[in-house]
């Protein structure tokens, strides 16, 4: 009986530090409503979804990233975004949604 309680506090005490963690880096979902907000306020215009089509959530958002910190060129603005932006919006183009 001793043993199975000091298994299940263990599992309990990785859990309680496993969100622990989560929680003070941050961590957060992407939001595909807020990312279609922003695609509709700074993309729209110029690009479409099949655009992206056959795109990971990774790669896009990589992709961002690097168009953000100048290392990829954007041919019709600077892109100023927080890392919760770029991940919302490659969250909502790779979702398929419209």
């Amino acid at each position: 009986m001793l043993h199975t309680q000091l298994g299940w506090t263990k599992a309990m005490l990785v859990l309680a530090q496993t969100l622990a963690l989560a929680v003070a880096s941050g961590a957060q979902a992407a939001d595909i409503d807020a990312g279609k907000a922003k695609v509709t306020q700074l993309c729209a215009e110029c690009h479409r979804p099949k655009d992206w089509s056959g795109e990971t959530t990774a790669a896009l958002e990589s992709l961002i990233k690097d168009i953000v910190v100048g290392k990829v060129n954007h041919s019709q603005r600077k892109l100023q975004l927080t890392p919760q932006e770029i991940a919302d919006i490659a969250a909502y183009w790779t979702s398929g949604r419209k």
